[in-house]
């Protein structure tokens, strides 16, 4: 740190330059980066079974779980299932699947889910008991037919009228169904050419339909007054939009945030009187290009090791600001006392980096390292921020013990030429004439005596009391103890509806859906088995058994292969109707019956070891069921795990699969994640301390932090924030920030002066308080402007980082003298040979 702070002030401009050049040649990268919005691919741990068993499904099966949903929903509230609303809701049927409108010329029969060109699109919904046709529905109206047909097919053929239909109105003594008050249509879509032999992706035109469904079927007809209903309608792409659509919206926030936090930065670089030449309010500019530099650096970064970005990672930006800030106020603190001991030129900036680098290494350290911490996890999302963050902090570091001292030398410079500062070409107001310089020392063993500040006078007096010695640690230990047990009634999960704006449709439809689905959502499950087995009569009779015991969960609606039946029924069938035996004649069938065309549609269940035209063998095979539960993930996960593991018990490579099981895997271990995570970041903070300074203020620091992320955890209950990703990320960061507000104090405490314990107190905090509270003060500043973010991820982030300034500056300004005051007077060796007392 000597050396570079000398090299710093005799070539500051040769210093700017290198770290400009370093910066940029690492930003090259950033034409690399690759931008991620897809939720599943973000979220879902890659090492937990259903993220596998999503990539096997993708993999193997001809049909995709990617598709279009429509909410049908009059008006004025009425009934869904009048002639009026059926006919719109037809028409608009056939304008989506029949036009062709999209910019590249396709029309959703060019891209809907089919195993073979010549079969229909996989549609679902309740128009299809009209066969589409709007004179069949009005015939059956006539009739007066329709709400028998749908009761027949649920109470007969057990198929759910729930996956069709919400806010259902039964007979108070039949229970039938009388009347809905929405319908929900289910377009089903292929980002594969499954008309083409080797399925190429066309995953760019099923985007561009996506995005003219949304306008076509959202926007235009929403906007249309003299539609009968109104229309809520997602799709896979809509999803990935919104969420990436955060940082179009509140980017304007992270920029009002880091012009805040700089803002306040340059306000307490001045200084009076004269302040036009004594201030560095233009100095406290360049924490602008510290931040932008150190985000070039890590995307670039990112970009050149093959890590992608998200949303989330545009947080980054606001915790760099609040950190980096933080830093440039402790070096420039320990210049100008530099200067006001009098050290000569050449000399300055080494002894600021002697005393203040230290202290920063130790908190840049401490924020790389917890950070590096998260990207051991297996959840992509996590992985790329904290990647993004430790780079981050990686390279503020080194502007901050670089580049900034540079500007801070050549500063001075201005200064002691007696010339105002400027801005944009203006003189600030002001008077131009410097201060009488003191004369620089040739001892410096001389020092000028430190000058008295509040904080010093108005809290050492509570701190070195006995009475505050003791009320505050106790206050502190049992505000954690309170937090501790909160943080147990904590829940997990986060919905999508928090990653997107507010103002996003996905939030209304999601709201919608939970109005008249009550809750519970009805979606169709796979049971997924592997290898070939249908030969073999003991083992179809057991996988029969499954099937039953799985139709007997209370989460089960129906039976095996739900209203249309599944592939293995429709086989037996065809082979008994050609006068051929189910396990003798099974494999020596299977291209007959996968090509013709009435049975060639049960490709979509069904994948052979070679091809179709030529199958003797399955390599693997799915039967859909109807599974309903609430929209909640840790009920999904309990469900997931009793059905795989008993398919597994009973002796098959086989697995469940349902797209939410993902995210309740995610949900599932977010609570070992984070209490991993946050134990390996507090031992590397002890560690790091331990080899840096002395033990005993190492534990000290420990314990701090550790409270604080305590009081965090128990503070996220109170304000009714679940542990999830986005809150995972924040506490992450948290590690780093409250590490700043203690070992600042910690550092100075042990290197300070003065005999007694009130005189190495207020020494301690007229040296270093005023910047421990600047720093806090600069990312409070910033945090207040986030909570009026557009989503609630990003209050969240609010919430911990508002959070973690108030309980650090709690913890650092407050317990941490009182801590080691203690610690000196157990062991007063710590203070370099000073003996400290303690005054009565």
């Amino acid at each position: 740190m000597v050396t570079v702070g000398g090299a710093s002030e005799s070539r500051p401009w040769l210093m700017i330059l290198f770290s400009i050049i370093m910066t940029l040649l690492a930003a090259t990268g950033m034409g690399n980066l690759e931008v991620k919005t897809s939720a599943f691919d973000l979220w879902v741990p890659t090492n937990m079974d259903a993220y596998q068993n999503f990539q096997y499904v993708t993999e193997n099966f001809l049909s995709t779980n990617r598709g279009t949903v429509l909410l049908y929903e009059p008006r004025d509230g009425g009934n869904a299932l009048r002639e009026e609303y059926l006919a719109e809701a037809l028409q608009i049927h056939k304008n989506l699947t029949t036009d062709t409108f999209s910019p590249s010329g396709l029309g959703y029969n060019d891209i809907c889910d089919r195993v073979s060109p010549e079969l229909p699109c996989d549609v679902s919904n309740i128009l299809m008991i009209f066969g589409y046709d709007t004179s069949t529905m009005r015939t059956m109206a006539d009739a007066g037919v329709i709400y028998s047909t749908l009761n027949d097919l649920e109470t007969v053929q057990n198929l759910p009228m729930s996956i069709y239909l919400g806010g259902i109105e039964r007979d108070a003594d039949t229970d039938l169904i009388v009347g809905a008050k929405i319908l929900r249509l289910v377009y089903a879509m292929s980002a594969s050419n499954t008309t083409h032999p080797e399925r190429p992706e066309i995953l760019k035109e099923v985007n561009e339909l996506e995005d003219t469904f949304q306008d076509k079927f959202y926007w235009d007809f929403n906007a249309d007054s003299s539609r009968l209903a109104n229309i809520r309608m997602i799709t896979t792409k809509s999803v990935d939009d919104e969420i990436g659509r955060l940082i179009k919206v509140d980017s304007v926030l992270f920029v009002a945030s880091i012009f805040a936090i700089v803002f306040i930065l340059c306000c307490t670089f001045i200084k009076s009187p004269n302040g036009a030449v004594r201030s560095r309010f233009v100095a406290g500019l360049s924490a602008f290009v510290i931040i932008m530099f150190s985000i070039m650096f890590a995307f670039g970064m990112m970009g050149s090791i093959g890590v992608p970005m998200n949303s989330i990672c545009i947080m980054i930006c606001f915790v760099v600001a609040g950190v980096g800030v933080d830093d440039m106020i402790v070096i420039e603190n320990f210049y100008s006392k530099a200067l006001e001991d009098g050290l000569p030129k050449g000399k300055r900036m080494s002894e600021a980096l002697k005393h203040g680098g230290l202290s920063v290494f130790l908190t840049s350290a401490s924020s790389v390292l917890a950070f590096a911490s998260g990207t051991g996890l297996y959840i992509p999302g996590i992985v790329q921020f904290c990647t993004c963050g430790s780079l981050c902090f990686f390279w503020i570091f080194f502007l901050s013990i670089t580049f900034f001292p540079a500007v801070l030398v050549l500063d001075q410079q201005r200064v002691e030429a007696n010339m105002a500062q400027c801005l944009c070409c203006c003189c600030l107001s002001g008077s131009a004439t410097a201060p009488a310089e003191a004369p620089a020392k040739t001892d410096e063993s001389t020092k000028k005596e430190l000058k008295s500040t509040r904080a010093g006078e108005m809290l050492t007096p509570l701190l070195t009391s006995s009475l505050g010695r003791m009320i505050i640690p106790l206050l502190c230990v049992a505000f954690a103890g309170a937090n501790g047990y909160f943080l147990t009634l904590n829940g997990t999960g986060l919905s999508v509806t928090d990653v997107v704006p507010d103002d996003s449709y996905v939030v209304e439809l999601v709201e919608t859906t939970d109005e008249f689905w009550t809750g519970r959502l009805t979606r169709g499950l796979q049971m997924v088995f592997k290898g070939d087995h249908y030969a073999d009569e003991a083992e179809v009779t057991k996988m029969m058994e499954y099937f039953t015991w799985v139709e007997d969960q209370w989460y089960i609606v129906g039976v095996t292969g739900a209203s249309s039946g599944h592939w293995y029924g429709a086989y037996v069938a065809w082979l008994e109707a050609n006068g051929l035996n189910r396990y003798t004649d099974f494999h020596d069938h299977l291209a007959d019956f996968l090509s013709e065309p009435a049975t060639k549609g049960w490709r979509s269940q069904v994948t052979c070891t070679t091809s179709y035209e030529t199958c003797t063998e399955i390599k693997c095979a799915q039967f859909p069921i109807i599974q309903s539960s609430a929209i909640d993930t840790a009920e999904l996960y309990v469900i997931e795990v009793e059905m795989n593991d008993k398919v597994e018990a009973m002796g098959f490579d086989a697995f469940n699969f349902l797209d939410e099981f993902g995210y309740a895997d995610a949900d599932s271990t977010i609570e070992l994640s984070t209490l991993q995570n946050l134990s390996f970041a507090l031992a590397v903070v002890l560690i790091l301390m331990v080899l840096l300074m002395d033990s005993g203020a190492a534990v000290c620091i420990f314990f701090c932090v550790l409270f604080i992320d305590i009081d965090l955890l128990g503070m996220l209950y109170l304000w009714g924030v679940t542990l999830s990703s986005v809150s995972f990320t924040g506490l992450v960061m948290s590690i780093g920030l409250s590490v700043d507000y203690n070992v600042h104090i910690a550092h100075a405490f042990l290197h300070g002066e003065g005999e007694t314990l009130q005189e190495r107190t207020k020494y301690t905090l007229d040296l270093m308080g005023g910047s421990v509270l600047k720093g806090g003060l600069t990312t409070f500043i910033g945090t207040v402007v986030l909570s009026m973010a557009s989503s609630t991820a990003f209050r969240i982030f609010f919430k911990i980082c508002f959070g973690t300034v108030v309980f650090g500056i709690i913890h650092g300004v407050f317990l941490m003298p009182i801590l080691l005051g203690y610690l000196i007077t157990m062991k007063p060796s710590i203070m370099k040979g000073s003996t400290v007392a303690v005054e009565p």
